[in-house]
């Protein structure tokens, strides 16, 4: 995670948030004041040269090509690929219930053995168990599963080859103790991975390690193609769309603007489903619960996302796929 940046204002122009000097103007006017100064140059055409609105790192090799439907639009594409993803890490699901509680209902593992508070006599004696103890030290209720941080998919080889594929994305190779560790969290790489692979270019989209980097960008609207808009909860997402909550010291924010460019932790998810009927949404994110997961969340009585129904995730925004 980045540090929290002291800049005060919101939102910051790029040139604020990189050492080195990026123009500000768009990356259409770039390619052609160079195509203009070339074709002077060599008395000869020039095709327009695309420069990304904000540095990318070089991709690492990857040779896996994900098989969508023959057809599928960009936006099919996005929710076919999240979801190849989450079978491959073993489908496991996450309920996001209106009690504030996130459960998880199915996973590929056993669960987790409870680590059981020692009780203690007055006189400073443990004691070994208790009929009176509690299952679960949380509070949780009775099969309410939780894989703590270094457990679960991401913690098995599979889970690890396949969180380091998602970092390549953005130029990264960590190893497989780093892979579990919060410091590298890899849920906004896997976005950007899914949406790489869906075929979104960088005039549409640009990768991050943190979600807040292209949450920022589809903000303040500096791509020439932006595949996503903001549009604030409460909201009904649709299927291709990305949820996102703000987490952690951030985790009660309000204003879409007071987002910092890399410096405000979020999670978000890529929507797979949506019923209406029933207030239910689907989402498929990286790193929920140490693997890729399904997240099946419960609306409010209004039948739309919101910021209040679930406070462990108090979702802020949705991204609205503007593809087809």
């Amino acid at each position: 995670m980045l540090p929290r940046s002291d800049q005060g204002t919101f939102p910051q122009r790029y040139s604020q948030r990189f050492p080195q000097q990026i123009p500000q103007a768009s990356p259409q006017a770039r390619g052609l004041a160079l195509c203009a100064a070339l074709s002077l140059a060599l008395l000869a055409g020039c095709s327009t040269v695309i420069e990304p609105a904000r540095p990318q790192a070089t991709p690492l090799p990857d040779l896996q090509r994900p098989v969508t439907t023959p057809g599928a639009t960009t936006r099919e594409r996005i929710v076919e690929i999240a979801t190849q993803e989450w079978r491959r890490w073993g489908a496991q699901i996450v309920r996001l219930r209106r009690d504030d509680t996130d459960c998880v209902t199915f996973s590929p593992l056993p669960a987790p053995q409870p680590v059981e508070a020692p009780v203690v006599t007055d006189a400073g004696v443990p004691v070994q168990g208790s009929a009176d103890q509690e299952a679960d030290p949380d509070g949780a209720e009775a099969g309410c599963v939780s894989f703590p941080d270094g457990t679960g998919m991401e913690a098995t080889p599979l889970g690890c080859k396949m969180a380091q594929r998602y970092w390549g994305i953005v130029g990264q190779a960590p190893d497989c103790s780093q892979v579990t560790r919060p410091s590298w969290a890899w849920s906004a790489v896997f976005i950007s991975w899914v949406l790489r692979k869906a075929g979104l270019d960088e005039r549409q989209f640009l990768t991050g390690q943190s979600h807040s980097m292209y949450v920022v960008d589809a903000r303040d609207g500096i791509l020439p193609r932006p595949a996503f808009h903001l549009e604030p909860v409460p909201a009904l997402p649709r299927t291709g769309d990305i949820i996102c909550a703000p987490r952690g010291r951030d985790k009660y924010l309000e204003d879409i603007a007071e987002i910092g460019f890399g410096t405000t932790p979020m999670h978000c998810d890529i929507v797979v489903g949506v019923d209406p009927a029933t207030r239910l949404v689907k989402g498929i994110g990286g790193n929920v619960q140490q693997s890729v997961s399904m997240e099946e969340i419960e609306l409010g009585d209004s039948g739309k996302l919101d910021g209040v129904t679930n406070l462990h995730m108090p979702w802020l925004l949705i991204m609205r796929n503007d593809l087809q």
